[in-house]
């Protein structure tokens, strides 16, 4: 019988080139339990990767991005690692339902950004135009990548594009330093705010899941316009509730002085 030589193991930067993510995420998924420890530590800051999980890696990084789903599920859905494969034995009917999430969400979203700005869908702005005309530089825009926040995709002319919330986020760090609102939102503001949002995030989708995927009584129409519905209206009423703890808060701090 002939033997197959174990993959020649890799660091985790090497990981993260094969995989197209970065090395911060990757930690993450780590720390989350979606990826194993090192296949091999020869000392405290050097460790070494099984390659395959590259494949893992952007299959994870996927499935957050184009189905909206929290790690934790992610995780329940993915065959043990270093696989990439989603389970088998998973009920098809959730497979399909799981399927429509991503434009149904994605629907509710851009919905939500028409009923913020009359002027219609965010617009697509390449890399290039983004440095040229926003208050943002080089080392901003790959900070917000890692950071989840703004990503560029290639356009039809292939060149590295922002569009959608990604362009927002953009526009809007723009909007706050041309208006001298900069101090108040430095760049290093966005990894706490991150973490707290993906903590809201997290439990806004768990309970979706719990309500949609698992089956509670909908109103009888596609599951698409729905969820499309379901995405609008949160967005509008956390925008509403914030404002509204926003004033709390404050009158709570004059009463204090």
């Amino acid at each position: 019988m002939r033997l197959v030589a174990p993959p020649k193991l890799v660091k985790i930067s090497q990981l993260a080139r094969l995989s197209g993510v970065p090395t911060p995420t990757i930690k993450h998924y780590i720390r989350e339990g979606l990826l194993p420890e090192p296949a091999r530590r020869t000392s405290r800051n050097m460790a070494y990767y099984d390659p395959r999980l590259a494949d893992r890696v952007r299959q994870i990084k996927a499935l957050q991005q184009s189905h909206f789903l929290p790690l934790k599920l992610i995780g329940e859905m993915l065959e043990p690692a270093p696989s990439a494969k989603v389970r088998e034995d998973l009920d098809p009917e959730t497979r399909r339902r799981l399927g429509a999430l991503a434009p149904a969400i994605e629907a509710g979203q851009q919905d939500s950004r028409s009923w913020r700005d009359s002027s219609g869908p965010t617009r697509s702005r390449t890399r290039a135009d983004v440095l040229a005309h926003c208050r943002i530089s080089d080392a901003e825009l790959d900070q917000l990548g890692e950071l989840g926040l703004a990503t560029a995709k290639p356009d039809e002319s292939g060149e590295p594009a922002y569009a959608d919330a990604d362009l927002e986020m953009i526009e809007v760090i723009d909007r706050t330093r041309e208006k001298d609102l900069g101090e108040l939102f430095p760049m290093e503001i966005l990894e706490p705010y991150v973490a707290a949002v993906r903590g809201l995030v997290r439990m806004e989708i768990e309970l979706f899941r719990r309500r949609v995927i698992d089956g509670a009584k909908l109103p009888d129409a596609p599951m698409q316009e729905v969820a499309r519905d379901a995405t609008h209206l949160a967005e509008r009423m956390l925008v509403a509730m914030r404002s509204k703890l926003i004033l709390a808060e404050l009158q709570k701090l004059i009463k204090d002085e």
